[in-house]
């Protein structure tokens, strides 16, 4: 892929999992064409190695057979985003949550960044047959009372606060960097040094450290690969970290990576030039606009209400507005676009159209599966939890499940109705209160 090509892929208006900056596409596209920059590839590997350092690695640094001897070559792009899919089953017994997800690691060529608010010496017993690898790092994060983010090619666990902020505040600081590029005033030659300066920190790195390194000495080894100052470093607390990996990402993802364990998050100065270290914000939302097929403007309003209060979309003409998290905006693109959905591996679509289910979890809280489902099927769940808690029902009670094509009722079924729950499904929203004795 060309330099071209993949500054247009990062930047670009994208319908996929984890980038979508739609402000700068127009503005990427000129940009370049005038400027002729080169920017590292975001496809290309580079060696893992396990340095006394931390390292960052050039994205278009050829590996070298030494480091490819002792290190995994973790999937980026297009192949990170498959092998999230593939099915896999797995049983854990008194399991290591650290030395498993190391384990999950190194067999998937997948990178896994555990949250250092995380324990991880907890022990977990779990057995599952039959399901996609992102759907077993949910399963694994709801036992510890965690959650799992996509950041970049890496999965992020930590606690669900900040999971579920997580991509929304990368896409929030993504968008700044590259908009920060056109001036108020639209005047501002396209070969700035501003301008060169927005396009230099898109530019993909890998970045790995060895054990027993402190997060202030990878934002200083980030600042200094990038040319960057970091205001308020000394917010950062003192910590050692174990060995983690992060192949092909971006500045923003990087810093994050960091500053997220510690409920923390940046700002860029207006020269590029720095970042000012700032609190996470506690209700991170992005804005967007959808252009609606016609005929559906009437009824589009009440149903994003009624599956996902709090977006207070907006329809003017066939233009759908709307504000929310960087998931909930994905799942309106969903709604008004189906299509675009990629099949999941662990469900079947048959000639009617019906969605079918085949897996197998054992020891898993009843919570994990509803999750896992809403990430993985676009299912909402809804209920008064204190309603159920009266009821003497317990949604983190651990089950067993088993689901050989079943379809979505018959699936719900076998998750609720020995719980005691009762369920009423209205197309992809599912209301759960107590069953009648």
């Amino acid at each position: 892929m060309t330099p071209l090509q993949q500054t247009l892929d990062t930047c670009g208006s994208v319908t996929g999992k984890r980038f979508r900056i739609t402000v700068c596409t127009v503005f990427l596209l000129v940009n370049i064409l005038q400027t002729a920059l080169i920017v590292p590839t975001a496809d290309a590997q580079v060696p893992i190695q396990a340095p006394a350092t931390p390292v960052l690695s050039e994205g278009t640094t050829a590996p070298s057979a030494e480091s490819s001897e002792h290190t995994p070559d973790f999937l980026t792009s297009r192949a990170f985003e498959d092998a999230l899919e593939k099915e896999l089953s797995l049983a854990w017994q008194g399991q290591n949550l650290r030395s498993g997800l190391q384990q999950l690691s190194a067999t998937r060529l997948v990178a896994i960044l555990l949250d250092r608010r995380i324990d991880p010496g907890r022990e977990l017993s779990l057995q599952v047959r039959n399901v996609t690898l992102l759907a077993l790092l949910n399963l694994i994060a709801s036992e510890v009372h965690a959650d799992v983010s996509v950041l970049g090619n890496v999965i992020y666990i930590g606690p669900r606060e900040t999971a579920l902020r997580l991509r929304t505040v990368e896409e929030i600081a993504s968008a700044a960097l590259v908009s920060g590029g056109v001036s108020a005033v639209g005047n501002e030659p396209s070969t700035s040094p501003r301008t060169r300066r927005s396009f230099e920190l898109l530019g993909r790195q890998t970045l790995n450290w060895p054990d027993l390194t402190t997060p202030r000495e990878l934002l200083s080894d980030i600042g200094r690969r990038y040319e960057l100052q970091i205001e308020s470093l000394e917010r950062v607390p003192h910590d050692l970290w174990s060995e983690a990996f992060l192949p092909s990402a971006t500045p923003t993802q990087m810093l994050l990576a960091v500053l997220a364990q510690f409920n923390l998050s940046f700002e860029w100065t207006a020269s590029r030039d720095g970042i000012r270290i700032v609190d996470m914000p506690p209700a991170p939302r992005i804005e967007r606009q959808f252009t609606l097929r016609a005929g559906t403007e009437r009824g589009i309003v009440d149903q994003l209400n009624q599956r996902m209060p709090g977006l207070e979309p907006r329809v003017a003409g066939r233009r759908l507005t709307v504000s929310g998290t960087f998931e909930q905006l994905e799942n309106v693109e969903l709604l008004i676009y189906p299509e675009r959905r990629k099949p999941r591996s662990d469900e079947h679509r048959l000639g009617s159209g019906i969605t079918k289910f085949t897996f197998a979890v054992a020891n898993a809280p009843l919570t994990a599966f509803m999750n896992t489902l809403q990430k993985q099927a676009g299912y909402d769940f809804q209920y008064d939890a204190e309603q159920l808690e009266k009821a003497g029902i317990r949604l983190d009670k651990p089950i067993r499940l088993e689901a050989n094509e079943l379809t979505a009722e018959e699936l719900f079924h076998a998750m609720f109705d020995a719980q005691g729950i009762a369920f009423e499904i209205d197309e992809k929203v599912v209301h759960l209160k107590p069953a009648d004795r």
